[in-house]
This record gives C-alpha cells, structure tokens and sequence, in this order.
C-alpha cells in the first residue's frame, strides 16, 4: 500500500492510500485525460499566440494567455498535474502560485472581454465597470501575496463573486443594447465558466462531491475556451464580413471617383518635379492633341505641353502647405494666345492640380474692356476713351500742339428716317473705316454720338491739321455709301480748333462743335477751323468764365432785375404793369447783355436756379412793397423751357406761391409755344396750378411758331404777346399787319388781351392802336429801368420819354374803345 497526500482544491487536500495497480491505473488516466487536455489546449495557446504575433491582435494573445491560465487551474482541480511544466512546486509556494494564477486569470478575463467588446462597451457607456474590476482585481495582488491561505482565499472568492455578477450585468445590458452573435456565444462562456466556479466553491465547502463530475474544472474549462473560441470566429467573421463591406464599398466609391475622375470638366494631372506626366483625365488630353489627336500624354512633359515658363510658375508657385492659384497664357503657332487657370500643390515627389482653359473668358474680359472705352458698332474710341486719350496727350504735350476736329454727317437723319437703321448702321462702319484710312497714329479717331465723331491730331500745326481734315471730308464725302444693291452720298462738315492750355476735354469738345454748326451753317460740307485768336473761340472761352462764375456765385452776387414798363393803350392812365428782366453784372461790376449770359446759362443747365431766384426775388420784392404792388395790374416773368419741364422747379414755384398768395396775384408768367408744346400735358398742369393760386399766364412769342392756333387752344392763357418780329415791320409789310390783326381779333374773341413787343416807334404804336392792341412794349415806349424808379409812379405812362408817342396814347384813351376789349385784371 502507498499513501499519498493530494491537493483535490485551492484550499483542499486529500490523504489517500493506494494500491500500485490503482496508481498504475491513476497515471493512465492522467494520461489519457489530462496528457490530451494540456495538449489540446497548449496547442491553441501556441497557434493564438502565433496568430497575435502575426496579425499583431492584442485579442489573440489575450485569449492565448487565457488558455494558459485556465490550463493550470483545471489541472490543479482536477488532480493531475503535481507539477506545472516540471517544475516542482509544493506546500504554501504551490498554494501562493495557485491563487496568482486565479488572480491573472481573472484579470485576462476582463481584458479580453474588454478587447472584444470595446466598442459596444464605449456606445453603451459601460466600460467604466470593467476598468474598475480590473483594478479591484490588480489590488488582490496584495492580500494573495501577504495574507494566509485561508483569508486570502475568501476574499478570491469575494472578488470573483462581484466580478462574475458585475461581468453578467454588463452582459446582459450589452444584450438588450447591442446584441450580436458573438456576444451570445460569449455570455454562454461566462455562463459555463460561473457553472464550473459555483460547482468548485461547493466542493470546496463540503458540499456534493459528486458534483464535479458533472461540472468540473476539466470539463468547464475545454467548455468555456471552445464558446471563447466560437466567439472569437465570429468575431473575426464579422470584421471579415466588415472589411469585405468596406471593400465594395472602397471599390464602388473608387468607381465613382474614377467615374468623377475622368468626367470632370477640368483637366486633372499628376506629374513628377521634372514635369514629367505621370497621370491625368481625358479632358486633360482634349486640351492638348498631338497631330490633331487627343490620346494619353503620360511620359510627356509639361515642358512640352505648357512652355518652360509654366513649369517654372509652377515650381516657384506651388508648396506643400498651400495651394498654387495662377493663370498661364501659351502662344499658339496662329500667333494668338492660349489662356489656362491652374491650381497645384506639392506633393513629396510630385505635383497634383487640375488645369481649366480660359481662353474664352479672357477675350470676353478683352472685348469688354475695349467696350469700356470703344463704341460697339465702329469700333473707334467712344466718349469716355476719348476723354482719357485727350488728358493724357494735353498732360503730356509739352511744346507739341493739340488740335481737336469735330466731324458730322449732314442729313444723316434722311437715311435712318427713309431707309432705317440697318443702313444707317452700315454707313456708320464704312465711315469709320475710311476714318481709319486717314487717321494714323498719333492721331485718334472716337465716335462721340450717333453720327458725331471727333479726330485728336496730335503734334500737328493748326493748318498742317486743316490740311488732314480737308483730306478726311474729301474722302467722306466724295465716294458713295453702299448698303445692299443701294448708294447713298453722304457729307461730312468739320470743325477744327486747337486745344489750349489747360483746356478741359469737355470744353474742346464744345468748341470744336460750335465750329461744326458753323461748317454746317454755311452749307455742310466744308471745313471751319479756329486758332487761338478767333473770336468765336475767344468768346467761347469767355463764356466758360463767365458759367464759372456763376457756378460760384450764382444768383445772388452776379444777377439783379429791371423792370420794363408796359404801357396801356387802352387805359393809360390808371394801368401800371411791367416785365420782370434778369441782368448780370460780370467781376468788374460791368453789366452784361442778356444775349450773352442767357445762351450761356441755358447751355450749362443754370436757367433753372436763374428762373427760380427771379421768382423769389420778385415775390419778396412785392410783398415788401404794398403800396406799389396795389398799383400794379400785372408784372411778367419769363419761364425757360428747362425750368418748365423740371419737375423739382414746379414743386418749389407752387411752394413759393403759397407763401406768397398776395403778390402772386399780380405775377403773369410768360411761356413760349417751343417750350409748352415740347410737353403739352406738364405745361398744362402748370397752367393750371398756377391759375388756382390767382396767377396769370401769358403766351410769349405767339406766331413764331407753326403751331401757334393750336397752342392758344389747348392753354387758357390770359395774355397773348404777338411776336416782335411781326410788330417790327407792321407798317413795312402788310401780311405782318393782317397777321398781327387776326391775332388780336382772335385772342379777343377768346377773352384774352394783346401785348405787342418791339413797339420802338410813334408810327408802330399808331397802329397797334388801330389794331386794338392793348398794351405795348417796348423801347419806343419805355426802356427797362430799376425797380426803385416805379415805385413813384402811379402808371406806365408817366415813364414814357417820347412826347409823339406819349400822345397818341393818351389821345386813345377816349370812351368810344370797346370795354369789353379790356382784360380783366386782378385787384
């Protein structure tokens, strides 16, 4: 008989006495359980570790030193393994290297679920309890080490008790959140490992030996290490499935890419730093045919394709941290120029970018910068460009001279009107070929209207410049104008100055038009030129001075008014009525003819502001003189053609006459037929406003006009003033007396009085009285005067100076005169 004392547990042994051949039978069975049960699982350890090293997966290496320590364990319970690898251990280091390798097998437990597991644990925000076993489990190192056996094995027990409950909890939460195949065949392995430790803690206690024969350590742990090991293929079956998804989709999204790739509109490249192409799209090709072929330019060079200089902006443009924006122009072997947009960045031994032909859009921008400062339909400079051309050679002319010439079509409008403008069109551009013919650099040639050009000779004496333009309207206007199967002859009148010093683009331009209107004048088809001691560009030049001047001090300091007396001739002597007249005074205080200030404010757009201060000035006269203004029947104010169609004008004249109710009573204001026919509805608005404020209205210039019964119809006027050119020759010209006799019976017949300009003798004014006139005006009557000298008189006729004159119209004044001739008149 042999005795033997055996560990059965961690805290258990057994003291057994054995006969050899149950020692014999003993060692068999060890060899046919636990030989083949260390070697099965040995060899999965290995193979996993091998697959760790390989695959470097932290899992499987895991799971190989989880076999290990599951082998040992089982091996000790099962009571077959007195030694671990042939090295022989026994009494309390058996015991201490037992309870580590609880410890170890605990903590590569959690590891390895954690490795399994992590995602699910991280999205389902469990992963915290894990680490804390894992730390309650590093801390058992102490108490397993520095403790008896029989304390540090209660609390092993403690700990695998908390950590199997917290580990089932965490299952079954990763279950309900994120369940999975793997996850089932893993929760079975804890399933069967709890089994296998419920089932040791009872034996160990005493309780049901028997039961180890049903759920053993052997059996638990090949149980436990084949669902790990089902869990971990399909684990690795579902990042298989993973990768293979991921694949497809990498290969589906590398289609479309190549997809997008080679149907981009740009041209996409790759090339090495030497410029060697390594790879681009077909619309890279399309860019760039070889023998009118468009076939892969890999192996080229961009060198080849670009020019040198391209590969140089590339190289000094293009880096690694930003990327290269430019545009390359290439010349063609037409002489014209390719234009490209590239971006590129550098790479470590390439470039990349993409390239965009542009060509297009850079002779767009060309064409719309020649539009900038070119006329669309002739080509030829247009009036912007050719007031920059005429600054820049008037800046830079030093001793050279300057001279401007202004050329126009004569009865041009005959051919838009009768054939129109189609063929108007196409003699504009046959015009301005033959300009180009003539004009040589550094001359300039710009249209400056519809049929308005302008020539800038520069560096050309004033006569030698004559000369040129003589040449020009010779070659305008000698040969014929073709449009379709019909021939138009076309003149052409020039004007020509020489542009001064200092002289603004606009002003030449004018003056130079004024020189044209005088061409045209004296028949069209000549030249006109002046130098710079022609009176016509001495005046012109005075006239922009004096438009200065009263730009800047305008109208106060420059302007006054007299008052020109008009005279009664029906009632002379209770009748005080006059015209208002705007005067100018120049820097020297000398006063101006209105026939040189007025021009030139209607001109330069001063008549409006001129009109508006003659009506105030006049409103706040009156409303300071009572007494005189009781007096007066009516006093004009003559209206200009701008201030009548400004609607800003109309607005501030009613606002004036509000404020001035009183005075405007006695205002009469004069409108011509050209200014109230050029818009008959705003001229009738205003004749109507103004007559509800008790204003009057008076039609100025009637019969100069070919209009005039029309115009004396749609306005309700209160006066009509006949035109002087009809009272000047009254007694000269009988039509001019029968003319001016059915005026003044018609304006009578419609209620209206009669004034007749120009009155300048005793002979005019006896027979506007036998015409029955009712006043007259004039310097045969009465000059204008100051409005201080009408504020003594008690009429008009007080003021008339010709005793002949005085005469007959007071002797008129007798009771036969039909009254009801007379104009009614406010009070």
């Amino acid at each position: 008989m042999i005795g033997r004392i055996e560990p059965i547990a961690i805290n258990r042994v057994q003291i057994s006495l054995r006969s050899q051949s149950e020692i014999t039978s003993r060692d068999f069975l060890f060899e046919r359980t636990g030989g083949l049960l260390v070697g099965s699982l040995l060899m999965v350890s290995f193979f996993s570790l091998v697959v760790a090293v390989f695959i470097r997966d932290r899992t499987f290496f895991l799971y190989s030193a989880w076999l290990v320590t599951s082998l040992r364990i089982a091996a000790y319970n099962g009571d077959w393994d007195p030694y671990w690898l042939d090295i022989p251990l026994s009494g309390e280091p058996l015991q201490l290297f037992l309870r580590l390798t609880y410890i170890a097998h605990s903590l590569i437990s959690l590891a390895l679920f954690e490795a399994l597991f992590g995602k699910e644990l991280q999205s389902a925000k469990l992963g915290k309890p894990i680490k804390f076993l894992q730390l309650a489990t590093v801390a058992m190192f102490v108490p397993a080490i520095f403790l008896e056996a029989n304390h540090s094995i209660k609390l092993l027990w403690a700990l695998s008790g908390g950590t199997i409950l917290a580990v089932f909890f965490v299952l079954s939460m990763l279950s309900i959140r994120a369940p999975s195949r793997a996850l089932a065949w893993y929760f079975g392995s804890w399933v069967i490992t709890l089994t296998g430790s419920i089932a040791q803690i009872a034996f160990s206690m005493g309780f049901w030996r028997e039961i180890l024969n049903i759920a053993n350590s052997q059996i638990t742990s090949v149980g436990s290490a084949l669902m790990l090991g089902v869990t971990l293929a399909q684990r690795m079956n579902a990042e298989r499935q993973a990768r293979i998804s991921a694949q497809h989709s990498a290969v589906s999204a590398l289609q479309r890419f190549r997809e997008n790739y080679n149907a981009m509109p740009v041209g996409i490249f790759s090339m090495k730093q030497d410029g060697t192409l390594i790879e681009h799209n077909p619309t890279f090709a399309d860019m760039f045919p070889s023998n009118g072929r468009r076939n892969s330019k890999i192996g080229l060079n961009w060198v080849d394709l670009m020019g040198s200089d391209a590969l140089k902006a590339v190289e000094e443009l293009a880096a690694s941290d930003r990327m290269m924006d430019t545009e390359l122009a290439v010349q063609r072997t037409d002489g014209k120029r390719r234009w490209f947009h590239v971006r590129a960045v550098r790479k470590a031994d390439r470039y990349e970018g993409w390239i965009e032909e542009i060509t297009a859009r850079k002779e767009a921008e060309g064409q719309l910068k020649f539009l900038v400062d070119h006329d669309s339909l002739t080509g030829l400079l247009n009036r912007r460009g050719f007031e920059i051309h005429l600054q820049t050679a008037i800046g830079s002319a030093g001793n050279r001279q300057i001279c401007l010439a202004y050329v126009d079509l004569d009865r041009f409008k005959l051919v838009n009107d009768l054939f129109g403008h189609a063929a108007g069109d196409q003699i504009l551009r046959q015009m301005a070929t033959r300009m180009r013919e003539v004009i040589r650099p550094p001359n300039v040639a710009a249209r400056v209207g519809g049929d308005e050009f302008v020539v800038i000779i520069d560096g050309t004496s004033l006569d030698s410049a004559k000369a040129l333009c003589e040449k020009l309207r010779i070659d305008l206007s000698d040969r014929a104008y073709q449009y379709q199967d019909k021939a138009f002859n076309v003149t052409a009148s020039i004007g020509l100055i020489r542009v001064l010093d200092n002289m603004r683009p606009a002003d030449a331009l004018t003056a130079s038009d004024r020189a044209c209107s005088e061409a045209k004048a004296s028949g069209g088809s000549t030249v006109v030129s002046y130098d710079s001691s022609s009176s016509e560009l001495l005046n012109y030049l005075d006239e922009i001075k004096l438009v200065a001047g009263m730009k800047e001090r305008l109208p106060v300091e420059n302007f006054f008014t007299q008052l020109q007396p008009i005279v009664s001739l029906r009632n002379p002597a209770s009748s005080l009525c006059y015209e208002v007249l705007i005067r100018m005074r120049d820097t020297n205080g000398q006063v101006l003819p209105p026939g040189r200030f007025i021009p030139a404010a209607e001109r330069n757009g001063l008549m409006t502001q001129i009109d508006r201060w003659v009506l105030r000035s006049t409103l706040e006269w009156l409303d300071s003189q009572p007494e005189h203004r009781s007096n007066v029947d009516f006093c004009t104010l003559n209206l200009s053609g701008a201030s009548l169609n400004d609607e800003k004008f109309l607005q501030d004249t009613i606002a004036l006459i509000r404020a001035h109710p009183e005075s405007t009573r006695k205002v009469c204001f004069e409108i011509t037929e050209s200014v109230a026919l050029y818009d008959l509805n705003t001229t009738r608005r205003f004749v109507d406003r103004v007559k509800s404020f008790g204003a009057m209205v008076a039609l100025d210039d009637f019969g100069a006009g070919y209009t005039s019964f029309s115009y004396l119809k749609e306005l309700p006027g209160d006066l009509v003033k006949i035109d002087g050119n009809f009272i000047r020759d009254v007694n000269l010209n009988r039509a001019n007396f029968a003319i001016t006799r059915a005026v003044v019976d018609l304006a009578h017949e419609l209620g209206m009085g009669c004034v007749a300009e120009w009155a300048e003798n005793a002979g005019i004014v006896r027979s506007l009285i036998e015409l029955q006139v009712d006043y007259a005006q004039g310097y045969g009557v009465c000059r204008p005067l100051d409005r201080e000298r009408l504020l003594a008189v008690p009429n008009a006729a007080t003021l008339i100076r010709d005793q002949e004159t005085a005469d007959l119209i007071l002797g008129s004044a007798i009771a036969s005169r039909d009254a009801s001739h007379r104009i009614t008149l406010p009070i």
